[in-house]
């Protein structure tokens, strides 16, 4: 019955005249110089219609196909592809969702989400298990998407209607949840035709949504429990979804959704609209770019295909007053059939496949696998667009030239809605052009600010910049984005929304001084000793005293704000934290590390694995040497521990009372002709000392310690030994090579607080290993100016942040 109506269906297409699909954006000539298309080839004799990917542990891909096939790919990011093909499983049916977890690949075909394993190791299934069948599956046009499995093993099905208007099939029209016991819990429902469903780049399961009735375009949603997606038609299968209660308010046709709201309380508003043929006709399945920068600048954004007009777009996604809201960009054209979904492949290129089969396509083969990489060339590009009380704040990827950059003319704005109706798609109407009030342009050129005349809320925010030029005279490659607008942050007392954001600190060295040519990255990401007070008073001591270029990066919360008080993941195992700008470590000569259990992306880790491959010396200061969880780096076969391996020592405990005592260092007599101690006889500061070895052992071999820490009986200078306490490494060097074979020199200090800089010879301590790291050593003056450019007053250590008055500041509060 299946076959026979797509078969009727594909002769009616075939007798129907060329189908207009609308206007190309016109920049496909641009775009290759910054992303190359190449062909993946596929076996002769097979069809390969991608409807889904994942990536093996070997480094493998794999494909499923609509025709219900699973394919083991290997060479596809070698430069000029011609990969091996192993089929793997056969006797699928159309399969829009996979995944491999623990030996099985979950597979998500029209009628149930299936285990799929080999037992016999021959590289061929031979065991197929039922996870969860629990809906109907009658025709051509009930189709399931599924994501990939999340972290506690659950995988969310989203499944399209049986026609337009129809929900014929039990829990058509829905998204559902399969644990991994195979229990199927019903999560949302009025959906018309998904076409991909997973985590935005924030984590939250979003799916895409098709232009049909009561869907006037297509768009990107967020799926939470309970909440309505917009078509009526699937309420009759709530009796069937006692965990949700009863169906919600029947929705009125021919309002706007964002009074209909009011009306259905569980009425979700689409996140990101993506205006009808401009920005695509029929959406399909996206993926999260976790590269580390290896796809360009575009990290953590999403990355979705088009059907119908053969392209890739790009989205970002924000909460703003509990509701999620974001905007949409223009990314590539002409590709060469029908997108179905796409997939960032080990090497970071992005892979997208489909077909030319069922509907009218842009792209003239009948399926294709293409191959999509950066050049390493920096497209002109609107990086983001986030919105701000009064307005919005526009990053580039490249510095906006001063002229065009602040006049407001350059940012052209204007809105519109649909209408939330029983028909099939809409018109744009309400149409606004609100007034540019103000523009404010970064120093650095990187970001614009601009404040609007009035809001329209649940209108698309389209924001033309065909006018801005780079510094370089370059014109925008895409100058389009559509910015969803359903709620507006309140402005926070003493917040300037109009004064771009700084996402982190950077200080130019002063000419003539040694460390003139050099350029530092430190980075403050701790929640206990005030790094992000000390790293920008030390970033500036070595910038104007001594001539480096330093960058301070900081860990930022969703709001973008510098918070020492976000929880870690053993407090809260959903936290992954941000530090914004660490590809800047491809271009330091130094990196100042002082972190404690931070979770990051893969892409950001990935940025310190490659310093590590780079043999680029480090410094770090006391938590860092407990700085991460989910540190990866393996050598020779073995996962090193990042403050064992490299820096010489991780936290053991605190050797003495925590909070209550502090420490006296002083240099070892055998080490006072070092560098690094010129100038010092000993140091003082209100942190306790660190064990970093066992009790009775020592500093793993090449390891030169340099002071050593004496307990005191207060947190008070001069309060005297105690004697109770043997003194212990709190200061020390050795080498570090990595898995290249590259050798570096690393200093670690586990005295470092905020409080603790306060003392000059903790300051010089520093200065002088900044220098040693960089084979400068014999440039170090024993009475060289290490005093803090302007005031530096840091709050103290601890964990009671209301009482200490520590809170989220932004960027700029710390320069």
């Amino acid at each position: 019955m299946k076959f026979s109506s797509l078969l009727i269906l594909l002769i009616l297409v075939g007798e129907m005249p060329a189908q207009e699909l609308g206007e190309k954006w016109g920049t496909e000539a641009r775009e290759r110089e910054y992303y190359r298309v190449v062909d993946v080839p596929t076996p002769e004799g097979e069809v390969i219609e991608a409807g889904a990917f994942c990536t093996l542990p070997d480094g493998r891909l794999a494909v499923g196909t609509r025709r219900g096939d699973i394919f083991l790919m290997d060479g596809v990011d070698v430069p000029r592809p011609e990969p091996e093909y192993r089929r793997f499983a056969t006797g699928l049916d159309e399969i829009f969702g996979l995944d491999y977890r623990n030996g099985a690949f979950y597979v998500t075909q029209s009628c149930e989400l299936t285990k799929v394993m080999d037992t016999d190791g021959d590289q061929l299934a031979d065991r197929f298990e039922v996870i969860s069948d629990a809906w109907g599956y009658a025709n051509y046009h009930e189709y399931a998407f599924g994501s990939k499995v999340d972290p506690e093993g659950n995988v969310y099905v989203a499944l399209g209607l049986s026609y337009s208007y129809h929900s014929r099939a039990l829990f058509r029209g829905w998204v559902l949840k399969v644990t991994p016991e195979g229990e199927t819990i019903p999560v949302a429902s009025g959906l018309r035709s998904p076409a991909g469903i997973g985590p935005n780049e924030h984590g939250a399961m979003m799916f895409i949504e098709s232009q049909g009735p009561w869907n006037s375009s297509n768009s990107l949603k967020v799926v939470s429990e309970g909440s309505f997606h917009g078509h009526p038609i699937s309420f009759n299968w709530y009796p069937f979804a006692s965990n949700l209660g009863d169906a919600p308010t029947q929705p009125e046709s021919g309002g706007r959704i964002i009074t209909e709201r009011e009306r259905v309380p569980e009425l979700t508003p689409y996140a990101v609209i993506f205006p009808y043929i401009r920005m695509g006709r029929s959406l399909t399945g996206f993926t999260v770019d976790q590269t580390g920068g290896k796809f360009g600048p575009f990290e953590d954004q999403i990355f979705i295909g088009d059907f119908t007009l053969s392209l890739i777009m790009r989205a970002t996604t924000e909460r703003v007053g509990g509701i999620w809201q974001g905007a949409c960009y223009p990314f590539r054209e002409g590709l060469s059939t029908g997108i179905l979904n796409v997939h960032f492949t080990p090497e970071g290129n992005l892979l997208a496949g489909g077909t030319n089969r069922g509907w009218p396509v842009r792209g003239v083969r009948p399926f294709a696998l293409e191959r999509l990489e950066w050049t390493g060339k920096m497209p002109f590009e609107v990086e983001r667009v986030s919105i701000t009380p009064k307005g919005f704040r526009i990053e580039f990827t490249k510095p906006v030239d001063r002229v065009t950059g602040t006049r407001k003319d350059s940012y052209r704005v204007s809105t519109f809605t649909h209408i939330y109706h029983g028909g099939y798609g809409g018109p744009e109407v309400d149409q606004t052009i609100p007034e540019v009030t103000d523009v404010a342009l970064s120093e650095d050129g990187m970001e614009a600010v601009i404040e609007l005349s009035e809001w329209s809320l649940g209108h698309v925010h389209e924001l033309d910049l065909e006018p801005l030029r780079s510094r370089d005279g370059e014109e925008l490659l895409h100058h389009d984005a559509y910015y969803t607008v359903h709620a507006v942050p309140e402005q926070s007392p003493g917040e300037e929304s109009s004064v771009p954001r700084e996402r982190w600190l950077e200080y130019q060295g002063k000419e003539g001084l040694p460390g003139n040519g050099k350029k530092v990255v430190l980075i403050a990401a701790d929640q206990e000793y005030r790094s992000e007070q000390a790293m920008p008073m030390l970033a500036k001591i070595l910038s104007e005293r001594h001539g480096f270029d330093t960058t301070v990066l900081f860990a930022l919360n969703e709001n973008g704000m510098v918070d020492p008080t976000q929880k870690i993941k053993w407090q809260d195992e959903s936290i992954v934290h941000d530090i914004p700008g660490l590809e800047q470590l491809a271009e330091a000569d130094l990196m100042i590390l002082y972190s404690r259990l931070v979770t990051l992306p893969d892409g950001q880790l990935q940025h310190f694995y490659d310093y590590l491959d780079a043999g680029k010396p480090i410094m770090a200061f006391r938590t860092a040497n407990h700085g991460f969880i989910g540190f990866e780096y393996v050598k020779d076969g073995k996962r090193i521990d990042f403050g064992e391996d490299v820096l010489g020592g991780s936290f053991r405990g605190h050797h003495g009372r925590w909070h209550q005592d502090s420490t006296l260092g002083t240099v070892i007599d055998a080490a006072k002709g070092h560098p690094v101690v010129r100038g010092i006889d000993t140091m003082w500061g209100p942190t306790d000392v660190y064990r970093t070895y066992p009790e009775g052992g020592s500093l793993p071999e090449g390891c030169t310690a340099l002071v050593m820490g004496q307990p005191q009986m207060t947190r008070e200078e001069g309060s005297g030994d105690n004697l109770d306490l043997i003194p212990l490494p709190v200061v020390w060097v050795k080498s570090w090579t990595g898995r290249t074979g590259k050798s570096t020199r690393v200093f670690h200090s586990t005295m470092g607080s905020g409080k603790d800089f306060e003392d000059v010879d903790v300051r010089r301590v520093a200065v002088n290993a900044a220098y040693w790291c960089l084979g400068m050593g014999s440039q170090i003056d024993s009475q060289s100016n290490v005093d803090p450019v302007g005031e530096y007053v840091p709050l103290a250590s601890g964990f009671n942040y209301p009482k200490l008055g520590v809170e989220p500041r932004p960027v700029s509060s710390f320069k």
